[in-house]
Order: structure tokens, then sequence, then C-alpha cells
């Protein structure tokens, strides 16, 4: 029986936030909400202040694959800059209503086209649909100081239009947005002498799929200059096509055992979609989502940990997760690195 925790992850996502002060905090212990329990790829996570102003992220991405896949990306590539032994994540707190304004809407630091800007040959008002914000934190004792930030740019590959812009023009659009936000931020004496890394995210076109929204560019920006912007060329497989079974006939045989066997576990219907993330045709991860009917929480237990004993028998060399919904929501997480045991996490 697979080792299964507790544990109460009111910031597991950590998107779109952000709060009404934007001085460093510094709160006692008893205020973190901590991960510990789970392995190194989540962070420790410390509640300093409310979000005042996530609602206009929920309401767009909430009911979009979009809305897990940004925060908990964006975590995973920060872990290359913010230790997760090392620093705390928080809610978003230093980018308040008057900074999203001047970043989302017509003002001086607006990472909107500007007014006569041509994007793939014509005049576009809207590119950017929203920022999501990450903070970290070094511990003392009971106190906490703000030592890092993560930024994502979520672009619009539409640009508010009927048809997809050319990816050379989202391409170069999104470069040009990294420099503009530091720029913004360089204005901000709370936080302009705060590493920050910048990645963009290309928000998931419908009329595609359901499942390539993604990350394209990032940089580790500090000492008031912006870091060499790197691509991230990932591609999505959704491992219920045959677009799946053609990149990876392996997997997607592995996988569906798996499905099968996780269906079976419950008395009632379960949904199983996997979302295989490939670098130069190698895969770099699995998430998995789990939409289970349950009447108990035993039979919730014995699904999770039926879930955690098939990512072990069926999937190895590359981190994996899933999450869990039954019928009221999120209520579990399963995370398998890399040559390590899947590890079960109850949320309630």
């Amino acid at each position: 029986m697979k080792k299964l925790f507790t544990v109460i992850l009111c910031l597991l996502l950590c998107t779109g936030c952000t709060s009404k002060t934007s001085k460093k905090e510094t709160k006692s212990s008893q205020d973190t909400s901590s991960t510990d329990s789970l392995d190194d790829s989540f962070y420790p996570i410390v509640n300093l202040g409310t979000n005042l102003v996530r609602e206009t992220f929920y309401q767009d991405f909430s009911s979009s694959e979009d809305f897990q896949t940004i925060g908990r990306e964006l975590q995973a590539l920060s872990t290359d800059y913010f230790s997760t032994s090392d620093y705390y994540m928080s809610e978003g707190l230093q980018l308040v209503q008057n900074d999203k304004n001047q970043l989302l809407k017509k003002e001086k630091y607006s990472l909107q086209p500007l007014n006569g800007e041509l994007v793939d040959g014509q005049e576009i008002n809207k590119m950017v649909e929203n920022i999501s914000e990450q903070d970290y934190y070094e511990k003392s004792g009971d106190k906490y100081t703000l030592k890092g930030m993560s930024i994502a740019i979520i672009l619009d590959p539409k640009g508010g239009t009927n048809t997809t812009l050319s990816e050379g023009s989202i391409d170069s659009y999104a470069k040009e947005t990294i420099s503009r936000l530091y720029k913004y931020l360089q204005t901000k004496k709370s936080v302009k002498d705060i590493p920050t890394f910048i990645a963009v995210y290309r928000q998931n076109d419908s009329e595609e799929n359901s499942y390539n929204g993604r990350f394209i560019y990032s940089s580790y920006c500090q000492n008031g200059k912006v870091g060499n912007i790197k691509s991230l060329d990932y591609a999505t497989y959704i491992f219920t096509s045959d677009e799946a079974n053609k990149a990876d006939e392996a997997l997607y045989s592995q996988f569906s055992v798996f499905k099968n066997n996780v269906k079976n576990a419950s008395t009632e219907a379960v949904g199983v979609v996997g979302y295989g993330k490939y670098k130069d045709g190698s895969i770099q991860s699995l998430k998995i989502q789990i939409t289970a009917s349950v009447k108990s929480y035993t039979e919730l237990i014995y699904v999770v940990e039926t879930v955690a004993d098939q990512m072990d028998n069926h999937f190895s060399g590359f981190d994996s997760y899933a999450v869990i919904n039954d019928q009221d929501g999120l209520k579990a997480v399963v995370i398998k690195n890399a040559g390590k045991d899947a590890q079960s996490t109850l949320l309630y």
C-alpha cells in the first residue's frame, strides 16, 4: 500500500495571485500551509496575504485546461532558479490592481500593442489576456523575506481576432513582452532589485484542440537586465487520440492499460485523460486528469492508491502527476518523479 498523505493545499496552483499591498511581508510560522510532505517538485507554501484581484484570472481560465497548466508549470519552470528546498512560495503579492491596469490596458507601460502598431500586418488592440504572479521567500526564524518572483504573461494567439496569428508574429511579440514587463518592474522600488523569472504562455486555441496551451519563451532577469530569452519548444499529445498513438506507440499502449485499471477501481464512471509533453521527440512529463464519481471516502482512497500503484507500474524515466476530481471538485494529487515511487496526497 502506498504511503498516503493528507494536507491542506489552499494554494496548490497559485495562479492569478495579487494582493492589495506591495511591501515586503513577514509573517509568523503559524501562517504557513506547508507542503513539505510532498516531493521536492512542490514548494512549501506560505500565506502572506489575501488576493484581492484574482477574480479576473478565474473568470478567464477556470473553465479551460490553461487554469491548472499555467500555475503548475510556472512552478516547475521556476525550480531552475528558485530551489524548492530553499524557498517558500506565496500567492503573488507585488502586482496590484494599478499595476495590472498599467500592463493590460493602454497605459504608458502597456503590454498590449501600441496605437498604430501592426501585428501580423494588422492593427490589433489586445495581445495579452492576463498575467499570473508567484512570489518566492527565504525564511529566517518565523520571518519571510521576498527574494524572487515568477510571472507568466498569457498571450492570446488570435490577438482578439477570429484567426490565429502567424507563429513568427506570436514569437516576436512574446519576446518583446518579456522586455516590456521587466522594464516596468524596474519602475517599482519594491521589486526593482528582486530577481524575476518571466515566462510567456501561449493561451489554448480551442479551434486547434483543447490541450495546446503552453509556455513558449522565458527569461531570468536580474541586476537590472533581461537575461537570455529561451525558447520552450514543447509539443503536447493527448493520450486518447490516434495522434498520441503515432507519436509514442509504447507509452500509448501503457497508458491504455493504466486507464482501464483505474476505471476498474471505481464502482461508478471514471474519466481518464493523459497529456504528454514532448521536446525534440522525447517525453518530458505526463499530466493525467481523472474524474471519478465516488460514493465514499474509502472508495476515494482506493482509487487514489490504485492510481499511484499503476503509475509505478507503467510510467518510468519521466515525471508524471495526476489530479483526481470527484463530483465536488479537486480531491487528490499523485506525483511520481522519474526514478522514484509515486506519492499520494489527499486535499480537502
